[in-house]
């Protein structure tokens, strides 16, 4: 069930992209929150699935989890792309710019319009909610089941890994390497909490920042 239901993510994500970039403008922002927006609402129908089959394994201890996994690996996951980002920028592998993601590039050039916060919204809450319940929800509990190891830390890095080479292509070589250390985090608050709503709240709130750091660097 879990590898069907996230096969029908990366389907019906695939599809609301290919539908919400058919309705896009030339406008550059505009195009990115209808692609966002489409791809979103048709990931909706196994997002609630989900919510239903998981209505009995309550999540536990949320706030405290919450905390100490964004006090721990927030940080962390910050310091190894910015160590990364100097390094390769000095040897020419990544240009000076410090923004890791093709997202955060395009809302460092935006002001607030309609279409910027529904990117923002998308890339926020949308990606917390979706790509927990994807990665942290389904493919580790996956992961989990077909290498039936003594401990989960086996499952954690191998989720990790894929969560992190999923975003190969739309962010930079030192932010996929903070994105799998992040993972790891969002990994060992799914294990520890029993469910998906720690890392949801971890993810928005590591997604809000970025966000917010790159708005108040260009004031």
């Amino acid at each position: 069930m879990a590898i069907l239901l996230a096969g029908a993510l990366f389907i019906l994500m695939t599809l609301g992209a290919l539908w919400g970039q058919s309705r896009a403008p030339d406008d550059s922002m505009s195009s990115i929150a209808w692609i966002y927006a489409s791809a979103l609402v048709a990931q909706t129908p196994v997002i609630i699935v989900y919510a239903f089959l998981r209505k009995r394994c309550g999540s536990r201890r949320i706030a405290v989890i919450s905390c100490t996994t964004f006090v721990v690996f927030v940080p962390m996951a910050f310091a190894v792309a910015g160590v990364l980002h100097w390094a390769f920028s000095k040897i020419g592998i990544e240009p000076p710019t410090n923004l890791g993601h093709e997202t955060l590039i395009e809302l460092s050039g935006s002001n607030w319009t309609t279409s910027a916060w529904i990117v923002v919204l998308c890339a926020t809450v949308g990606a917390g909610i979706v790509e927990e319940v994807l990665y942290r929800g389904l493919i580790l509990p996956t992961f989990t089941a077909v290498m039936s190891g003594s401990t989960a830390w086996g499952a954690i890095v191998a989720t990790s890994i894929f969560f992190a080479a999923m975003h190969i292509g739309t962010s930079s070589p030192s932010a996929i390497a903070g994105l799998f250390v992040l993972s790891i985090g969002l990994c060992w608050a799914r294990v520890k909490s029993g469910g998906v709503l720690a890392p949801i709240v971890i993810h928005i709130l590591f997604n809000a920042l970025n966000i917010a750091i790159v708005y108040s660097t260009n004031l």
